[in-house]
């Protein structure tokens, strides 16, 4: 097998893995309840505008980890209810602490949650990351619902924030911080010792394997359910000093091979966002 068949082998065995920005797929949906998460435009699954206070979040909401909860009551009254009614999401014989029963569908357990919470009159949605609820704009509460084992996170330790203004909803241009754009791996056919990713350096002959990353202002990654699959890229001082090809089925990803030594900018707009990769094809 040649060395550039190997690179392609390796890049269809990491496509399969992959999603955007290196990521794993996510579980598929599971038929969970329709209720309205903080996704763009704050719109649900269903296309449902959120049940909730006139206006969105504040993507500048300043937020305290040390307030008193206002809703923790209704929150753990909320997992009470999903528990008596939708059992078949836990693992009841497997518990820690105070009813921290094992969660089997995290995302279902989150949407349920939060579905309880709107029946209830209160705004709740699910960004991804915690359950997020408010009554009217002047602020809004953020919850964990999980142990990093995967049992219910229980009690007052789940409470993690009070923002003021409200936090959500958001549309996604506004959780976006920052798109990164970078290597991830470079691989010479000929054996020789490529560069570190951080460098910026692709030598003649050997392949970058670039990823597009949208990030928030923490710099975690914005999940991909969030920012969707929309993403454009654009490959500036070509000057044909590299190719620039497809990934399988990965359209944040790029294979960037260099053929001849001179600067490249390799660039992508995600939600308005726009970063890129400032490289240089070495001898």
């Amino acid at each position: 097998m040649k060395a550039h068949d190997v690179i392609a082998l390796v890049a269809l065995t990491m496509a399969a893995s992959l999603s955007c920005s290196g990521h794993r797929e996510p579980a598929k949906e599971t038929g969970t309840p329709a209720v309205s998460v903080a996704g763009p435009g704050g719109v649900s699954a269903k296309d449902e505008p959120l049940a909730c206070a006139p206006g969105k979040g504040d993507p500048n909401a300043a937020c305290d980890t040390m307030g008193a909860p206002e809703f923790l009551a209704d929150v753990n009254g909320a997992i009470d209810e999903l528990v008596r009614k939708r059992p078949e999401l836990f693992n009841l014989a497997r518990v820690v602490g105070h009813d921290g029963y094992l969660v089997l569908d995290p995302d279902a357990v989150y949407l349920g949650v939060a579905a309880n919470l709107q029946a209830k009159g209160l705004c709740a949605s699910w960004d991804y990351s915690q359950l997020q609820v408010k009554r009217t704009p002047t602020h809004s509460e953020q919850y964990d619902l999980l142990l990093p084992n995967d049992h219910l996170r229980r009690g007052p330790s789940s409470f993690k924030a009070t923002c003021s203004p409200a936090a959500f909803p958001l549309d996604a241009a506004d959780v976006i911080h920052r798109v990164r754009v970078g290597f991830y791996s470079i691989q010479c056919e000929d054996g020789r010792t490529p560069p570190r990713n951080g460098e910026g350096l692709l030598p003649v002959d050997c392949t970058g394997f670039v990823t597009a990353t949208p990030k928030k202002e923490d710099d975690s990654d914005v999940d991909r359910r969030l920012h969707g699959p929309e993403i454009t890229w654009e490959l500036e001082l070509a000057g044909g000093y590299v190719v620039v090809e497809d990934f399988p089925n990965v359209t944040f990803n790029k294979f960037v091979r260099g053929k001849d030594p001179g600067p490249f900018h390799l660039c992508a707009t995600v939600q308005g966002h726009r970063g890129c990769l400032n490289a240089e094809v070495v001898p």
